[in-house]
């Protein structure tokens, strides 16, 4: 609704019977429309005349919808008063003009509001093609299920879904959410199919009342579910060989809307389908993530790729930065952004567009800087790589590797290549580095163990930190961990020692050194590199930050130190 009164220089604008009410121009004194103010303000009245007959706020729904049956009945009013009216664009200085009204305009859409939704799908375009203005590989989600609205269930499979077409090349333009109600589900599915030109569906393929996916399918085609024989089959020999009967409700979960392509169900009993609506591919899979993973795979997968144009291309690359905000990150990749769009000059693609788009997302304590090139395949792999060189040139060593090379790997790679070892010395992590070391398959080749010096007998006895360090600047400072690094290092004969002490709170921490301050040291051929980092934040996100600035700082002196040994070979 309009969260104003109408003024006389305004219009209203109803597009379909299913749709909300747009205000955007000057009906107001020429078909006897009244206020419409915001349904949700301190002195709202919302109200429309129609015939000359003042509609209540309670034949308004409370999302400032009106009723089906108001809402035609304001429909055939409006329409038969769109001959006095200009089209879209008119003013009061033009209404005396009297043009033409386009006859597939404002009011051949307000005429078809009147009409049933059987007789207005024959006689013009739907909603979807009449809105949907998407290209080829642009797609939409639609999750359904009360218990995600309600974050009962985290939604899984929306974000792999997402993944996996953005990685066959579609765009995700919409992501929607609805409960197990019919009305909602019918919108949210027309509302996907006007976005995007394929829709994949998740939920309510289940045996029970509340699972109403395949009656709302078939609804929207305008069939009638029906039990599928194979998944029948299935169903009645898994039910065999627990000797037990095949209850009736059982049978809601293989059925399909008549006339959809039935998608196989390798891994459960409910079948997955496909729909056409008004152009719009949409697939339907179960909740259950394996079971939608499996359909997903090997039915929908060779269906998308196939809608794809012959000539189109995607490349993907995620760099991890560490050490840089969101906010410097885009600083420094700034200056590209009149590089991401490439057009062909010369030749059989001349003309033809590549793009790239760069994307970041915050992976505590991580920055994920994403690059996804699309065009024409022949122009995409230079364009991409083009520009990732360019990237991984400013980001420097913050960018240490690409998405599956989490740091604890990485750092592994460079110690096993440079036939190198490790210790730790930690203090408020308490493990934390080692654990992460640990949790990498095979780090036995290059971790040789720590020593977790919580108390500071500890750091005396074990490590060989001495006791003036510890009363001159106390056991989180520079002095103690390079301490303590050295002496871990020669203790377990490594090639690095790696030492972290610091307030992880919440408590023990003063006003010169407060919760979040952290001292973290890295001994090796090249000698001693100390950091100190300063957060203050929650105990977990303090020490986790710590651990991974440790194994960066390990990183940058383990391959300082190979560099050089190239350089001198």
């Amino acid at each position: 609704m309009a969260t104003h009164a109408i003024r006389y220089d305004e219009e209203l604008l109803l597009i379909e019977r299913e749709v909300e009410v747009l205000v955007v121009g000057a009906f107001h004194s020429r078909i006897g429309l009244g206020s419409v103010a915001d349904l949700h303000g301190k002195n709202a009245r919302p109200y429309i005349t129609a015939q000359n007959r003042t509609l209540s706020t309670s034949e308004i729904k409370s999302t400032g919808q009106l009723t089906p049956f108001r809402r035609t009945q304001v429909a055939e009013s409006v329409a038969s008063r769109c001959a006095d009216l200009p089209g879209i664009a008119g003013r009061a200085q033009a209404s005396r003009q009297e043009p033409e009204i386009e006859r597939d305009g404002l009011c051949g859409r307000i005429a078809r509001m009147s009409k049933p939704p059987s007789e207005a799908r024959r006689s013009s375009p739907s909603l979807g093609s009449e809105l949907r203005r998407s290209a080829a590989n642009q797609a939409a989600i639609v999750c359904i299920g009360d218990e995600l609205n309600r974050g009962e269930v985290i939604d899984r499979n929306a974000a792999w879904l997402g993944e996996q077409l953005s990685d066959l090349g579609y765009q995700v333009m919409w992501r929607f959410g609805v409960n197990d109600i019919e009305a909602d589900m019918i919108e949210a599915l027309r509302r996907a199919c006007a976005c995007a030109q394929v829709v994949l569906v998740s939920g309510g393929l289940g045996p029970t009342s509340d699972d109403l996916t395949v009656d709302v399918a078939a609804g929207l085609i305008g069939s009638q579910p029906v039990i599928d024989a194979a998944h029948e089959a299935r169903l009645r020999a898994r039910f065999a060989e627990r000797k037990r009967e095949v209850p009736e409700l059982a049978l809601r979960q293989v059925r399909v809307p008549q006339g959809a392509t039935v998608l196989a169900n390798p891994v459960g009993l409910a079948p997955g389908f496909a729909i056409d609506l008004d152009g719009c591919a949409l697939f339907f899979m179960p909740g259950v993530p394996a079971e939608l993973k499996a359909i997903f795979t090997t039915a929908i997968v060779p269906r998308l790729r196939e809608r794809l144009p012959v000539q189109h291309s995607q490349q993907k690359t995620t760099l991890r930065v560490f050490g840089l905000t969101e906010g410097q990150t885009d600083q420094k990749l700034r200056d590209l952004l009149p590089e991401l769009v490439a057009t062909a000059g010369e030749g059989e693609h001349a003309g033809s567009e590549t793009k790239t788009t760069l994307h970041y997302r915050l992976a505590f304590p991580e920055i994920l800087v994403t690059l996804v090139t699309t065009g024409d395949a022949a122009q995409v792999p230079a364009h991409h790589s083009g520009l990732l060189q360019k990237v991984r040139a400013r980001l420097g060593d913050a960018a240490y590797g690409e998405v599956a090379d989490e740091l604890p790997i990485v750092v592994g790679r460079v110690l096993r290549d440079a036939r190198a070892s490790l210790a730790t010395a930690e203090s408020c992590t308490g493990g934390l580095l080692g654990a992460l070391i640990t949790g990498v398959a095979g780090c036995s080749d290059y971790y040789l163990g720590g020593v977790i010096s919580y108390a500071n007998e500890v750091k005396l006895g074990q490590l060989g930190v001495r006791q003036e360090t510890l009363v001159q600047h106390g056991a989180v400072s520079r002095e103690c961990v390079e301490e303590m690094a050295r002496g871990v290092r020669d203790r377990l004969a490594a090639t690095y020692g790696v030492a972290i002490s610091g307030i992880a709170g919440p408590g023990g921490g003063t006003a010169e050194k407060p919760v979040g301050t952290v001292h973290i040291a890295v001994c090796g051929p090249g000698g001693v590199d100390a950091r100190a980092i300063h957060w203050p934040g929650d105990r977990e996100d303090i020490r986790r930050l710590s651990a991974i600035t440790a194994l960066h700082l390990l990183l940058r002196a383990a391959r300082a130190t190979a560099n050089a040994a190239t350089e001198a070979r």
